[in-house]
């Protein structure tokens, strides 16, 4: 209860406290939070419009803009990249249906991963901003 930082503690257990299981709190006062990355680096990839951060359309940061990669070629394996690029153990690939369309620019088409790059920019494509999706 009563926790104060000021923002530069690396963990939680830094801030000051009442202390641990000193508290007067009912379930009403649960912290929530929501974290957002603001620096975004080349070949940064995310999941979009799906219902958490774990599902949705892909997206490839290039050029300081995000944009989408078309299905052409696109398998498990390259769902599986992504995935462990975002800190998942895997995944698969789903219909895009499900999540609506992108917008421009589509930065990614015919898109072959093999599996074991460690990045979707790693895999095999037609060249940033070379589509016919």
């Amino acid at each position: 209860d009563n926790v104060v930082c000021t923002g530069s503690e690396t963990s939680l257990s830094a801030c000051s406290s009442d202390g641990w299981g000193e508290e007067n709190c009912g379930h009403s006062e649960d912290v929530g939070i929501f974290c957002q990355s603001t620096t975004f680096k080349e070949g940064d990839v995310q999941l979009v419009d799906g219902t958490g951060p774990h599902e949705g359309r892909l997206q490839i940061y290039h050029d300081g803009v995000w944009g989408t990669v078309c299905d052409d070629d696109f398998t498990n394996a390259g769902a599986n990249v992504v995935c462990r690029q975002l800190g998942y153990s895997g995944g698969y690939g789903s219909s895009s249906e499900s999540y609506g369309q992108g917008v421009d620019p589509t930065w990614l088409d015919n898109v072959v991963c093999t599996g074991s790059e460690t990045s979707l920019s790693a895999c095999p494509s037609s060249g940033w901003g070379e589509e016919n999706c």
